[in-house]
């Protein structure tokens, strides 16, 4: 090449050029052509996504996918638009894709088996087995003919059980055995030996690991053979224990598994004789003889008036649980109702009148719903059967407890009663409680609390740590000392970014570490040990990373607060925890391991790491290194990967939506912008496919406190009652515009008025949008934002906004939602960021309630709303539709009878998503303008029936 001379060299270098030319422009023509073939969503197309579900082996050898659609149809369709669309996306599923097909696979090989409307996969412990549901589609819902399933596999040899039953089912923990259970009997299957037993009239039963019975009760019902039996597995005999013409129930083990506890009792007209109970223990299990000893509740010294003992049902297992010592039982009491005598006067008409007086301290709507609870409600108690007595331990005084698993000497108690109110943080007073004596003590007075970690009690239940809004404290039961153990740390672990009023967070608290007397807590990027003791320093376990870039670290799971054993419940920073990282101004994400006080990066990119329903979790296998993790981007579907713990040697097991290369989706963008009093902010701005510079885009704007989190999330093209699908505008040409909104206190609709046209000034700036075409949409709290935006100047030609709060002051003084009680609390310390009331601060709600400024609204704005809305009453909507038609403001209101916050009905959200599209279409492209947004429609009353009716009332009980 030296050799060549100067001409030569030209001449190279121009046919270099040339060709780089041609080549880019090839590339471009092919990279246009591309795009140009594919389509903009439709609803039809939208409706045809799908989400995936994994599940993995304790051995790492197998595993399970699912995919099903995201949108299941609740009816049958016979759109041919639909159909079509349908075939076309079914064109790119493979064989190991389909629709709603369980597939079992091999780690090493692939799919091994296919199960037509198979769902809830369950691995043997041993790995060598899998249990799983079918239930057969059926196009009329009421066609019986096809039942509900449970198949049992052997994983290698594929031979299959098959019980037409749609029971519960399960794997022992550590034996090779399947239990299934319907209401009628239990299924024990011995896995190794391939042989079943039944036993029918069954109660209900009890199995741990750590015994070789199966205790249960029969309860048929004329009550012969009712009792007490335990199964002997590897014998596989029974034998009574206790029997008699009787109910039993709450069955439960004690800690050695040689003794049980249960109820005894029965009913009157299907009323249980609280009267007439008895607690019976059965002792010597595990001899050939065991023995029972009862206790009549009546007997029972201690035990309050009118109460009674608890009993198992669906919804509330009021279990039984035994001291470790065997000698108090844990169980929970229930007032019971008494029989009312009939008078002459029960006949005689009676006024309605409720009376609602100033010095409730309790809404009376609130306590017509407290007192239908009630009916449930149970309350924790010790019974000592030595001494056949029982001490209450929660109640009126008492109202919540707080305990550690196994663990039997110690409780946290709270009360509340000083500080109920309408409108403030939650408080209590803080008390320890000795459970061998049932002793309580005052530890900390008007306690503020509103998360769970706290109040936090040590996996041994020897200690708690709580937040004081400035501090963490400990405290020790036995020496009843506390101490301060964060003001050593050169850090405040209150959370800044916290900008509710009334209450100061910390940014969490993480766990107990095993062999040191310490604890883990979040700081806003790292996480600190601290210790418990005034010899050890705080340390920043995290410092390595963050001390050169902001990550945020925390710890991937915390399901170790939620095991069984104690010391399962402790963690061991001497052996790999894993850790999420995630980056707040990049957006980056990824997982690092923390051992032995030293990081270690393993992935960490722009993407995403949790499903499609926001949520993050790596799925471990119990006896290997295998792990399946999620990662997906705003491209790219969460799709479900095959790892080494490290990262390593990962292997894609699912595709869930491959149509997605047939439409055009989207690129986005993170923008930054300051608000008018320069605090920094983010906001997503999704660019369609295809743009080219100079291009002046209409643009959506979708909000709802911070979103640009969300920055590499997937946006499942939803259907949803609420908010405005993403993708489906961007794929039909639309910017989507995300932004982060920085609020102070008592400017909540203002400070998201100010920081939105502060995003849309940005993406102006940067050449994107036509000024002229900009729409906003927003639901409940971004309803609020709508409608008071459709009050100001603004930037937007449309905005539609559902379920929003449009009079601050009505919602403050009438607004009553689910539970009874009033909204004073939203307003004044949540989401509303008042801190006061409308009387201490008039102004401030007139300025930021939108009836309030409605003879300035200008802008086009559809309302949508739910009439049995318990969350925003559909009075807000109605109210300022009713208003802003008295001042001949163009308005539209679509109330959806009979649905909650966000519409759930089927035909009801299509029904949304496809006006709104009409009407952003109309006021963004220019599109014809439907007669449902131009002129009054006749009214066609719909046809009611009883039943219908019945569903569609919306009356509270207090009304």
């Amino acid at each position: 090449m030296r050799d060549l001379n100067n001409h030569q060299w030209n001449f190279m270098r121009s046919f270099i050029s040339i060709s780089i030319i041609i080549i880019l422009t090839f590339a471009g023509n092919n990279q246009l052509n591309a795009q140009s073939k594919k389509e903009s969503l439709s609803f039809d197309d939208v409706r045809q996504w799908r989400t995936s579900s994994v599940t993995l082996s304790d051995d790492g050898e197998w595993y399970t996918k699912l995919y099903s659609l995201f949108d299941k149809p609740e009816t049958q369709k016979d759109s041919t638009k639909e159909n079509q669309s349908a075939e076309k996306i079914n064109e790119y599923y493979q064989e190991d894709n389909q629709t709603d097909v369980l597939y079992i696979c091999s780690s090493k090989d692939g799919v091994k088996y296919e199960i037509p409307s198979g769902s809830n996969p369950v691995f043997s412990a041993a790995s060598d087995w899998i249990a799983y549901q079918v239930k057969p589609k059926s196009e009329n819902k009421k066609d019986k003919k096809d039942k509900t399933s449970i198949e049992l596999k052997h994983l290698e040899s594929g031979f299959t059980v098959k019980y037409e039953c749609g029971a519960t089912y399960r794997f022992f923990e550590d034996k090779n055995y399947f239990i299934s259970a319907d209401k009628n009997s239990l299924l024990i299957y011995d896995l190794d030996n391939r042989r079943e037993h039944y036993i029918g009239n069954i109660g209900e039963y009890v199995t741990d690991k750590e015994s070789e019975y199966i205790a249960y009760t029969i309860a048929s019902e004329d009550k012969l053979g009712n009792g007490i039996y335990i199964y002997d597995l590897s014998k596989m005999t029974t034998r009574a224990l206790e029997t008699g013409n009787f109910i039993y129930s709450n069955l439960s083990w004690n800690s050695s598994k040689n003794a049980l506890a249960a109820y005894k009792y029965n009913e009157t007209e299907k009323k249980i004789d609280y009267s007439n109970m008895n607690i019976v223990v059965i002792s010597g299990i595990d001899s050939e003889k065991s023995k029972s000893a009862e206790y009549p509740v009546k007997n029972i010294k201690g035990i309050p008036e009118n109460m009674g003992l608890a009993v198992k049902s669906k919804k509330y297992p009021n279990e039984i649980t035994w001291s470790n010592d065997g000698d108090r039982l844990f169980l929970k009491i229930k007032e019971y109702e008494q029989d009312e005598k009939k008078t002459d006067t029960d006949n005689e008409e009676k006024p309605t009148v409720q009376v609602w007086h100033w010095k409730d301290k309790k809404l009376l709507s609130a306590r017509i719903v407290e007192s239908e609870n009630k009916k449930n409600e149970v309350y924790d108690a010790i019974f000592f059967p030595k001494s056949n007595s029982l001490v209450q331990l929660t109640g009126d005084e008492i109202q919540k407890l707080i305990r550690s698993k196994r663990t039997d000497n110690w409780a946290i108690g709270t009360d509340n009663r000083e500080y109920i109110s309408d409108w403030d943080v939650n408080k209590s007073d803080l008390y320890s409680i000795n459970l061998k004596t049932g002793e309580k003590k005052l530890i900390e007075k008007k306690h503020s609390s509103s998360y769970r970690s706290d109040v936090v009690i040590s996996p041994d239940g020897e200690k708690i740590i709580f937040w004081d809004g400035e501090n963490y404290w400990s405290y020790e039961f036995k020496k009843d000392s506390k101490q301060n153990i964060s003001e050593g740390a050169d850090v405040s672990f209150i959370n800044k970014e916290y900008d509710k009023f009334g209450y100061t967070p910390s940014y969490g608290f993480v766990g107990w570490v095993k062999n040191q007397n310490a604890v883990i807590v979040n700081h806003k990027f790292d996480l600190w040990l601290l210790p418990l003791d005034d010899r050890s320093q705080a340390q920043n376990l995290t410092a390595s990373v963050t001390s050169n870039e902001s990550i945020r670290f925390r710890f991937e799971d915390l399901g170790f607060d939620d095991k069984p054993e104690i010391e399962e419940r402790y963690i061991d920073l001497s052996s790999t925890n894993l850790l999420t990282a995630f980056n707040p101004q990049t957006k980056y994400a990824g997982y690092y391991n923390l051992q032995g006080g030293k990081l270690t990066e393993l992935i960490y990119k722009p993407a995403t790491f949790a499903n499609s329903q926001g949520r993050s979790k790596i799925i471990k296998s119990k006896d290997s290194d295998a792990i399946i993790y999620t990662m997906g981007d705003c491209q790219n579907f969460p799709e479900a990967y095959l790892s080494k713990p490290d990262f390593s040697n990962s292997n894609k097991i699912t595709n869930t939506n491959p149509q997605q290369e047939m439409f055009k989706w989207g690129e986005r963008i993170l923008i930054n912008y300051t608000n008018d009093d320069g605090v920094p902010l983010q906001g997503i701005l999704n660019i369609p496919d295809g743009y080219k510079k100079g291009q002046k885009l209409p643009m959506i704007v979708y909000s709802y406190e911070k979103r640009s989190d969300n920055m590499y999330s997937y946006a499942t093209p939803y259907l949803n009652g609420k908010a405005v699908p993403e993708m489906l505008y961007v794929s039909n040409g639309y910017l989507f515009l995300q932004p982060d909104i920085h609020f102070n206190i008592g400017t909540p609709h203002s400070d998201m008025y100010e920081c939105i046209n502060a995003a849309i000034e940005k993406v102006i700036e940067l050449g994107y949008v036509d000024e002229k075409h900009i729409g906003y949409q927003g639901f409940s709290f971004g309803g609020h934002c709508g409608m008071y935006m459709s009050t100001q100047a603004n930037k937007f030609a449309a905005i539609a906004a559902g379920a929003g709060v449009s009079n601050l002051v009505q919602g403050f003084d009438i607004d009553i939602v689910r539970d009874g009680t009033n909204e004073q609390d939203y307003y004044m310390t949540g989401q509303g960021r008042l801190a006061a009331d409308p009387t201490a601060n008039t102004q401030m709600y007139i300025s930021e309630s939108a009836v309030f400024n409605a003879n300035t609204m200008n802008t086009p704005l559809l309302l949508f709303h739910g009439t049995a809305d318990k969350v925003v009453k559909w009075e807000h909507s109605f109210g300022f539709y009713n208003l802003l038609r008295y001042l001949k403001k163009p308005v539209v209101f679509l109330s959806y009878r009979g649905e909650d916050h966000g519409l759930k009905k089927e035909a009801n959200r299509l029904d949304l998503q496809r006006r709104l599209k009409e009407y952003f279409d109309h006021y963004l492209k220019g599109a014809e303008l439907k007669k449902w947004m131009s002129e009054e429609l006749p009214y066609i009353p719909e046809e009611q029936s009883v039943e219908k009716d019945k569903d569609l009332r919306t009356l509270p009980k207090w009304k």
